[in-house]
Formats: structure tokens, C-alpha cells, sequence
């Protein structure tokens, strides 16, 4: 319980701005977003990746990215996770490994 009123461990008050100028939102069913993606990076949002450290292949889904050359957010409408963490790229740029 005292995480939950701790406010997830913080000591302390906290605040980070962040002013987004120029942030263009585009929310996408699932075919249309793979469609941007396609049409952005030349590359399927669909991949099937072999075996890496897994007993198994998995496929790999895109759902969801921010094009910072165009500074766009490409998001299903009312899925927060996925629309939360491109906006998350946008304020803080780029957090993935390579």
C-alpha cells in the first residue's frame, strides 16, 4: 500500500514539462497503420523473427510509431498504452535499443 500512496516509490513532490509545438496525431486501425508504415520505411508491419534466444519463431506486430521526421504519432484511437508510449518518443525521442 505505501507505493500506491507513495506515489510508485518517488520521494518527494515531482514535475516534468513538456510543450509540444508541433505534434501531428494520427489514430489508425490496425491494416491503415501498417499501410504508413509500410509506405514510411519500406518495411512490412509484420515480421517473423527466427529463434532469437527462444525455443520458438514469434511474429513481431507494429502497433504503433512516431515518425520524428515528421514529428506524427500513429496510434489505434483508443489504445492508450500503445498511443501513451509514442507520445513518450515524442517528448523524450528515441529510448529503444538500436
Amino acid at each position: 500500500m505505501g507505493l500506491v500512496f507513495g506515489g510508485c516509490g518517488l520521494s518527494g513532490p515531482y514535475r516534468e514539462d513538456h510543450h509540444l509545438t508541433n505534434l501531428h496525431v494520427v489514430f489508425l486501425d490496425q491494416p491503415s497503420l501498417h499501410q504508413e508504415w509500410q509506405a514510411r520505411t519500406g518495411t512490412p508491419g509484420i515480421a517473423f523473427v527466427a529463434f532469437q534466444g527462444q525455443d520458438f519463431p514469434s511474429v513481431k506486430t507494429l502497433h504503433g510509431f512516431y515518425d520524428f521526421s515528421s514529428q506524427t504519432l500513429y496510434c489505434p484511437k483508443w489504445n492508450f498504452e500503445v498511443c501513451g508510449h509514442e507520445l513518450h518518443h515524442a517528448v523524450l525521442g528515441h529510448f529503444h535499443n538500436p
